[in-house]
């Protein structure tokens, strides 16, 4: 009888090799892989297949139970094992009122007037864009704006800033002020590779009561990919909700879509979007010789992960797992995405410049 591990295993170890979706580069290598592959050091690669043996090694013949202390959820698509951790950190309370004042005073959110217009329009006495309903030529596009203040909706706010100014722009960071802590969701995926492969984790943190409190969907089988993204949408879908990504505009968010349309699963997820790295790179581009989450974390976090899978590796972890039904390889997988949730958390805060020690 062929176990059910091998089956699934076989298939997906094919095309990850068929894949190459990573290059191993030695530490002298100064040039780096092309654009749609990713590089991992020697020493890292090294590092990693160490780890991988010594986890197969030390959970022989234990079961997934063994390794997780989960709970099994069970939606309409079927069953998935949700992991539960929190973490003491907190984020600035709803500030309104600072967000009310600081995107009025920007007169360029208005269409038609640029940074030029907009110092004459000051120099006549027209501080903010509530001023502007007395003016003859912008008082209906300021009103527009206003009423979106007054509605405090963020979702079209954000997009009226993104079009006037950058998606990197820090007044995007205090329009998520109109928020409490609660309604931020922190997202980030872990997946079989690029382009149209299973999702085998989908991490999710909340600001809940001066902790963070982080749940991962994690598939015992790809079989459960069904049922994770099930159980994870009314989260998403949640109308108040902010989702917080790094990098999630170009993939993670993508890719949920193409996930949930693979299953045929009708969903709305225009929510407000805030992703980090747009935001770092504005902020610490021009210092760092990379904005990559590892990057961050050493240069900005003072951060220095012990142990931790290289993300592109996942692939292969979640491989000997599925061959072997060894949930050793897991546990790697589920600490590197639970500290990409947490340093996540952290950047945001930083760079939304909240007063709190989110340490």
């Amino acid at each position: 009888m062929v176990h059910p591990f091998d089956q699934a295993g076989k298939l997906w170890r094919v095309r990850i090799d068929r894949a190459g979706e990573y290059e191993v580069v030695d530490e002298s290598e100064k040039h780096l892989p092309g654009p749609w592959s990713t590089f991992i050091r020697r020493s890292d690669y090294d590092d990693a297949r160490r780890l991988q043996n010594t986890l197969v090694a030390e959970y022989r013949g234990r079961r997934f139970e063994d390794a997780f202390r989960g709970r099994e959820v069970v939606c309409s698509a079927g069953r998935c094992c949700l992991l539960e951790s929190r973490r003491t950190m907190d984020l600035d309370a709803r500030d309104p009122d600072r967000a009310t004042e600081a995107i009025l005073s920007d007169l360029t959110l208005v269409h038609g007037i640029g940074r030029v217009t907009e110092r004459r329009l000051k120099r006549r006495g027209y501080q903010t864009i509530a001023d502007l309903v007395r003016h003859p030529c912008y008082r209906q596009e300021a009103s527009k704006v206003l009423e979106l203040v007054a509605e405090g909706n963020t979702r079209d706010l954000m997009e009226q800033i993104g079009r006037r100014h950058r998606r990197s722009d820090p007044l995007l960071l205090e329009a998520c002020r109109f928020h409490a802590p609660e309604d931020f969701l922190f997202l980030d995926i872990e997946t079989l590779g690029l382009f149209s492969r299973p999702i085998i984790l989908i991490g999710l943190a909340r600001a809940r009561g001066g902790s963070i409190t982080i749940s991962q969907y994690l598939l015992r089988s790809v079989d459960e990919e069904e049922a994770a993204l099930t159980s994870v949408l009314p989260e998403l879908e949640t109308e108040s909700t902010v989702l917080v990504t790094f990098n999630g505009r170009a993939f993670d968010l993508p890719y949920i879509r193409e996930r949930l349309g693979y299953y045929g699963i009708l969903a709305d997820l225009d929510m407000p979007h805030v992703d980090v790295l747009h935001f770092a790179r504005r902020r610490w581009g021009e210092t760092l010789s990379s904005c990559r989450l590892s990057a961050l974390e050493a240069e900005i976090l003072g951060l220095a992960r012990e142990n931790d899978l290289p993300g592109a590796l996942v692939p292969e972890f979640y491989d000997t797992y599925q061959r072997t039904g060894n949930p050793g390889p897991l546990i790697p997988i589920v600490e590197h995405n639970r500290q990409d949730l947490v340093s996540l958390v952290r950047l945001f805060a930083l760079l939304r410049g909240d007063g709190n020690d989110c340490a």
